[in-house]
């Protein structure tokens, strides 16, 4: 690995181990509720900080500025994708906070502010000239033309939704998303672009303090961002297909709450004793860090199995 990005590495880590040190000092309480029918398994939680997000988005942007790099499309864009939908993300952890009832943004709302960041992001990289619009698996390109600005907006809000569902024990959205950030600065070498470990450090440096028992948790700023960022990096390597499929836990995640939510409007049933799939396995009796780490494991076998196909 280049000694930049080794340096990135180390340097957003120390950040972030830092900056969650202060914040946790500043922020000790969170008024944000648990669910009711997650009392049983998550009511010792109650009051546990949503500042992990925070933290390493901090460190990331932080160390960031002083990448030399920081102007190419690869790490730029990337970045911008982890402050914009951050910023989503931490209004809705900040309105949960201060509603008794423990609700942020409307789901229908939440969704307006994330197309239309989406649509900035994509405003601006069409600007630069870095957006292709063309899709690659292997030897197959499929050319789209102006629908492909349909595709990449449906992209970047299938992964932030689909990391922001995952996010729910200890350790998980975290622990699931470092074998995609890891694939993603494999396939940069691969491509011959640029792009930062920054993000990678900062994500150790959470995960330090995330494991159970958490001392704080990621929020919808942290899930926000990094499911951004993994999207928008896909995006610039024209890696779309193989990070999808990179990120099969996402999707089973992501299918089960989506399922659970059809069939309880249109027949008035239940599929799933609770969704996502990891909260049914918690109230099914198993510990928490047993499908944590199976679950983690899953991530680091769908990444692995992408690389692969990619090769």
């Amino acid at each position: 690995m280049p000694d930049r990005l080794l340096l990135l590495l180390g340097c957003s880590f120390a950040v972030t181990f830092v900056l969650s040190k202060v914040l946790l000092s500043v922020v000790q309480v969170s008024r944000i509720a648990i669910k009711p029918e997650l009392a049983a398994t998550q009511a010792a939680k109650q009051g546990t900080p949503v500042i992990g997000g925070l933290a390493f988005s901090m460190g990331t942007l932080g160390v960031s500025v002083f990448d030399p790099m920081l102007g190419e499309s690869g790490v730029l864009f990337p970045l911008a994708g982890l402050l914009l939908f951050g910023l989503v993300g931490f209004l809705d952890d900040k309105l949960k906070d201060h509603n008794e009832n423990g609700d942020g943004l409307s789901s229908v709302f939440k969704l307006v502010l994330q197309a239309q960041a989406a649509s900035i992001l994509l405003i601006l990289m069409t600007s630069y000239g870095v957006i292709d619009t063309s899709v690659a698996f292997g030897p197959f390109t499929l050319h789209l033309g102006k629908l492909y600005y349909v595709f990449a907006l449906l992209y970047i809000l299938y992964f932030v939704n689909a990391v922001n569902i995952t996010d729910g024990l200890d350790a998980l959205a975290g622990g699931s998303s470092l074998p995609l950030l890891m694939l993603l600065v494999i396939l940069s070498f691969r491509h011959g672009s640029s792009t930062s470990t920054a993000l990678l450090g900062s994500l150790l440096a959470f995960l330090y303090f995330n494991l159970r028992p958490a001392r704080y948790f990621m929020g919808d700023c942290g899930s926000h961002g990094l499911g951004a960022y993994i999207a928008l990096s896909a995006i610039l390597l024209k890696t779309e297909v193989v990070v999808f499929f990179a990120g099969g836990l996402f999707l089973v995640e992501l299918a089960t709450s989506l399922i659970q939510i059809i069939a309880i409007r249109k027949f008035g049933r239940k599929v799933f004793v609770i969704a996502p799939l990891h909260h049914a396995y918690e109230m099914k009796g198993v510990k928490e860090t047993k499908i944590v780490m199976v679950f983690t494991l899953a991530s680091w076998l769908f990444s692995s199995f992408a690389l692969m196909v990619f090769r």
